[in-house]
């Protein structure tokens, strides 16, 4: 009997599904698992799997097709019926290669295609467009996310007037509290989180965004981590973090992290911040100034912890001191304003 195959609904923003390329032939037999297609949404490509076993007898999409969730892209011919109706299943990288611990989730990569063409990974990443000559370098196309995170950093940088507040903190206390066996494992950015968090309780239009010529609230509290997987930007939101712990603000990061390394769709979806903080100093960066990620008013830049000679009663002493830089809207907030706030971040962190 035939079987017809649906795009299934891979929970993306309401765009359509691109396919990347068919990875088996008509005429070809396959088996129950075995990957169909290669897709790539506005959130991640991925690999598509039979939930069938049977011969593919015809394909209705074509390389490069974008369609909606729903539509028939192929037709098997199997023995019998299933025993459900059904649907395609994206492979998982978290049955395959699941993070060591939480505090490496962040730096985690996932191996993708080797020499050998097979797939060790849910994304697909560094495709050629084309036989490259020998000694020519691969071309590369960009990955939905990748090509949506860049329109939306062009568009901050040509439209919003940034302006750059450059201080740094005291890093001994945070360095004091992860000493200790039982915070041995607190991520960093939960420091700056929870930081960020109780500052914008006192100073709330750093909480605000831009609709035309009104500033209205951003409708959440929540502070979001920026983080790298595959060299593709995420942002992971916590709210309310002032109420929170710092270990239970380490394990949120974490996990939501480690949901979107394993291809977890909900947490792939773009979640409301009214800041993000961005972390580069376990790169051995000392400083930098980040883009603001509109509608948000602004975004701290945080680098690396180093030792610092500082006087105190005239007396010169070694501090261990952290690198922190606020980018702002100024549409939003005034330079005296965000001084002010980024004076109050630095004495949460300190204390």
């Amino acid at each position: 009997m035939d079987l017809e195959i649906k795009m299934p609904d891979l929970a993306t923003t309401g765009s359509e599904i691109k396919v990347l390329q068919w990875l088996v032939e008509v005429g070809q037999p396959i088996q129950r698992g075995q990957h169909l297609l290669e897709v790539e949404t506005d959130k991640a490509a991925s690999e598509v799997e039979s939930v069938a076993t049977g011969v593919l007898k015809a394909v209705h999409v074509q390389q490069g097709d974008e369609v909606p969730s729903g539509s028939v892209i192929a037709t098997f011919e199997v023995k019998e019926s299933p025993r459900k109706e059904p649907t395609l299943n994206i492979s998982s990288a978290a049955e395959k290669q699941p993070a060591s611990s939480p505090a490496e989730v962040n730096r985690k990569v996932i191996k993708t295609t080797g020499a050998t063409g097979k797939r060790k990974g849910m994304f697909s990443k560094n495709r050629r467009s084309g036989p490259a000559l020998l000694g020519e370098p691969q071309a590369t196309e960009l990955s939905s996310i990748q090509k949506t995170v860049g329109q939306r950093l062009l568009i901050s940088k040509q439209t919003i007037p940034h302006f750059y507040l450059q201080t740094s903190a005291n890093a001994e206390p945070m360095m004091a509290v992860r000493s200790s066996e039982s915070h041995s494992k607190i991520l960093w950015e939960a420091f700056f989180v929870r930081a960020a968090s109780l500052a914008l309780k006192k100073f709330e239009r750093m909480g605000r965004r831009l609709e035309g010529d009104r500033l209205v609230s951003a409708g959440t509290d929540a502070v979001g981590v920026a983080i790298d997987i595959e060299n593709e930007l995420f942002v992971v939101s916590i709210v309310d973090a002032s109420s929170k712990s710092l270990g239970q603000i380490s394990d949120e990061i974490s996990m939501e992290a480690k949901k979107i390394q394993t291809g977890d769709s909900g947490a792939r979806k773009l979640q409301p911040s009214c800041m993000t903080v961005s972390n580069l100093g376990a790169w051995n960066v000392e400083s930098f100034c980040a883009i603001v990620n509109p509608p948000e008013a602004s975004i701290l830049a945080i680098g690396k912890i180093l030792q610092t000679v500082v006087v105190k009663e005239d007396q010169p002493s070694i501090q261990n001191r952290v690198s922190l830089t606020l980018s702002v809207d100024h549409r939003i907030v005034s330079g005296k304003y965000a001084a002010k706030f980024l004076s109050e971040l630095v004495h949460n962190i300190e204390k």
